[in-house]
């Protein structure tokens, strides 16, 4: 199936008196609103609030540099924000615009607060800590100049009093006078004083106060709701203003705080500086350092390097010495020559040696010529033995002084070393105390230097927030009650209310509700349509009328012809009336049928079939009520004839009736009685139409039992009376032709019934 847009509205476009009522309602409500609510103007305005100083809120504020405080930079806005709207900014404002104390006084509709000033003002005489907690109303109406009258709510005077007198109230003392120079222009005129304890009255605008910061930037926007657009304006200038009041006395007062404690750190430091210039003086007075240890070091390790070379030569020197004394001794090397040149710092050895070796050398000539005792060889002996005296002596003089510069140089030696030995040791303690040294004394330049930053920004103090744009109102319309979202939401409640009632009533209803229900379950034919009956009258068809359902029933008669035009009969043809369950109109339709049939002049009896509740006697006035002899007698008594049992109607263009007679206890068994065909036979050759009201088919098989019978059979679903469910019983028996020849006739529908045109050129009834 197609999208159906009509017919999804149609059960919409029925209730448009649904939706008009509402909308009116809705409407009328949203005026009223409007009318008499207070109305509430939007002031704001913009400030920037200062990113370079992002750590003013800290002690440490001098010591950013040194990475303590990273993250104050990113909750900085915040902390603005949170500060902009703290309860002691707000209660300062408070008390400074006086605002726990309103003046009203009476306007067209609503009461209308004065303010800056209103006409007379109120002063406590008790200390504020004792009335800023305190809540009270006073109704004043003003005499004259001179004096006021105090009313209570219904406006019935309490008392007289004086401007400018003290009256006692329950909040106190109080002063009333004049703001005005003239008040008897005013006379009569009442204004109610309004006191409020100033914590809630602070709630009350931290709640309305609105702070926001503008995206990627330090730009933060202040909003305010109020009734009173002046006192909005007041309330945020002065919120500004008070915060770079506190914003300065904190950075003041870091300040201070931050040099106190600079200058204490100062005193610290300047005494452990003391201290280390003194452990280092004490240290290289002690070890004999100076300044330059290492320059010191090596000159320590030259001069032993110098004295280790000596050592080695002197020693050298002890050797040869050694060496030519046993030489000089030994009686081998008596008269042999001696080495000369071997470097001895003393010159008489050299020249002793030289002499000796000249005599060593004359000797050895002279040998060649003569012997041993010749007079100038012995001679020459005496010398070279004299020479080795002396040669001998200066070698041990020489040895002695040796020996002596050997051991000065090796004691030296010795303390030379040990210099070197223990250079790394008073070089690395010296170290030690010289990087003490420098952190007291680059920590003691670091304090004097934020000293100084510290005073200058005592002296040099801004405030936190620059302002951009003054507090003002964005346009002279109120922000509330907004009057086209109110009307725009009155009239969306007023559609959608009737809409969610008629859709959520369709979703629930389980009931067959119209045509189309039927033509989405069923495949077999759809008869027709019978509108639903206010009339009194059961038998509702007669020839004149013209009525919705008189016109229904003749659009139903027509509708048989073409239903039974497949059947060769021309009269005798039964036509069954069934449903599925009782209620659904069984014995309505097929009494008004029968009547319909019988105005065209056929022959049409009415046969009642529904032996366990039938309810015909409620249309027809039957000669014995309901204990009149009908079918049930007919089958049990068979000295009874069909004539016996085949009553008239009365009315004009009467038909014929048999009733179901008495209540028979075995229904079924006698349904499936020989004279039930008999009964059948003698109607179908002496009528045109047999309409038969039988039982309904999902409660017992009486109608089953006779079905066959039947030329046509006329299945009656009721409007919103019928489950959907149910639908499927008679789709049942149509594909199992259980029942020859059905049809689905719509009892009870609604106005639109039948072809979606109506019924009715007439009366209706």
């Amino acid at each position: 199936m197609g999208f159906d847009l009509r017919g999804m509205l149609v059960p919409y476009l029925k209730k448009w008196y649904w939706f008009a009522l509402c909308i009116a309602i809705f409407v009328s409500l949203a005026y009223m609103k409007i009318r008499y609510t207070i109305p509430q103007y939007n002031v704001s305005s913009t400030i920037m609030i200062a990113q370079d100083e992002s750590v003013t809120g800290s002690e440490l504020a001098a010591f950013k540099d040194l990475g303590l405080l990273q993250n104050a930079q990113e909750s900085k806005l915040e902390n603005e924000i949170q500060v902009l709207k703290s309860r002691t900014l707000i209660t300062n404002i408070v008390n400074d615009l006086k605002l726990n104390v309103r003046y009203f006084s009476e306007g067209r509709i609503l009461e209308v607060e004065n303010y800056p000033k209103s006409l007379i003002e109120i002063n406590f005489l008790s200390h504020d800590s004792i009335v800023h907690t305190k809540s009270a109303t006073f109704n004043v109406r003003i005499n004259s100049s001179t004096s006021f009258t105090f009313l209570d709510k219904e406006g019935t005077k309490l008392s007289d009093h004086s401007f400018g007198n003290t009256v006692t109230t329950n909040i106190g003392d109080v002063v009333i006078t004049p703001s005005v120079d003239n008040l008897d222009t005013h006379s009569g005129k009442v204004i109610k004083i309004v006191v409020t304890p100033v914590k809630f009255v602070v709630e009350a605008y931290r709640n309305k106060l609105a702070v926001f910061p503008a995206r990627g930037s330090s730009i933060v926007g202040i909003s305010l709701n109020d009734p009173v657009r002046e006192k909005a304006k007041d309330i945020i200038n002065n919120l500004v203003d008070e915060y770079n009041i506190a914003t300065v006395e904190s950075k003041k007062q870091i300040s201070a705080r931050t040099a106190n404690f600079i200058n204490e750190r100062l005193d610290l430091i300047s005494g452990d500086l003391s201290e280390v210039d003194d452990e280092a003086a004490g240290y290289k007075s002690k070890f004999g350092l100076t300044s330059d240890v290492d320059a010191q070091t090596q000159r320590v390790a030259d001069i032993d390097s110098r004295n280790v070379q000596e050592i080695a030569q002197l020693s050298t020197q002890i050797n040869l010495i050694e060496s030519m004394r046993r030489f000089v001794l030994s009686q081998d090397g008596r008269y042999d020559l001696i080495p000369a040149n071997l470097g001895f710092a003393d010159a008489s050895i050299t020249n002793t040696v030289t002499r000796y070796n000249g005599l060593t050398l004359q000797r050895k000539r002279l040998l060649k010529t003569s012997s041993e005792q010749n007079p100038v060889v012995v001679n020459i002996d005496q010398q070279i033995d004299g020479l080795r005296q002396v040669l001998i002596g200066s070698l041990n003089s020489l040895k002695s002084s040796i020996d002596i510069r050997l051991k000065s140089l090796r004691t030296q030696d010795q303390y030379f070393s040990g210099k070197l030995y223990n250079a790394p040791i008073r070089e690395k303690d010296l170290r030690v105390i010289e990087r003490e040294q420098t952190i007291k004394e680059q920590l003691y330049l670091y304090l004097l230097q934020k000293r100084e930053e510290a005073e200058l920004t005592s002296h040099i103090t801004v405030s936190s927030a620059r302002v951009i744009d003054r507090a003002s109102t964005l346009n002279s319309y109120p922000v509330s009650p907004n009057k086209k979202i109110i009307y725009a939401g009155a009239l969306f409640l007023g559609f959608i209310l009737p809409f969610m009632t008629i859709y959520l009533s369709d979703l629930l209803n389980v009931k067959i509700s119209s045509r189309e229900d039927l033509e989405k379950v069923l495949s077999m034919p759809i008869i027709g349509s019978i509108p639903k009956v206010k009339a009194k009258n059961k038998i509702i068809i007669s020839k004149n009328e013209r009525s919705g359902a008189a016109e229904a029933f003749r659009i139903l008669r027509t509708n048989l012809d073409f239903l039974m035009a497949g059947t060769t009969k021309s009269s005798g043809r039964v036509i069954f009336v069934t449903s599925t369950i009782s209620g659904e109109g069984k014995t309505m339709i097929s009494s008004n049928l029968t009547k319909t049939l019988s105005i065209t002049g056929k022959k049409v009896i009415y046969l009642g079939t529904d032996l366990r509740d039938p309810k015909f006697h409620k249309f027809v006035d039957l000669p014995e009520g309901v204990n009149t002899k009908g079918l049930t007698n007919y089958i049990m008594d068979t000295e009874l004839s069909p004539v016996d049992i085949i009553y008239k109607d009365k009315e004009e263009n009467s038909f014929d009736f048999i009733p179901s007679g008495a209540i028979p206890p075995n229904p079924a068994e006698l349904l499936m009685h020989d004279r039930v065909g008999e009964i059948f036979e003698y109607l179908k050759e002496n009528y045109d139409y047999v309409v038969v009201d039988t039982s309904p088919v999902s409660l017992v098989a009486d109608t089953l039992l006779i079905g066959h019978f039947a030329d046509l059979c006329i299945y009656i679903v009721r409007e919103n009376y019928s489950d959907k469910k149910l639908l499927q019983i008679p789709q049942n028996f149509y594909k199992d032709k259980r029942l020859p020849n059905i049809a689905v006739l719509l009892n009870s529908a609604g106005s639109q019934a039948g072809y979606n045109y109506g019924y009715g050129y007439g009366k209706k009834s």
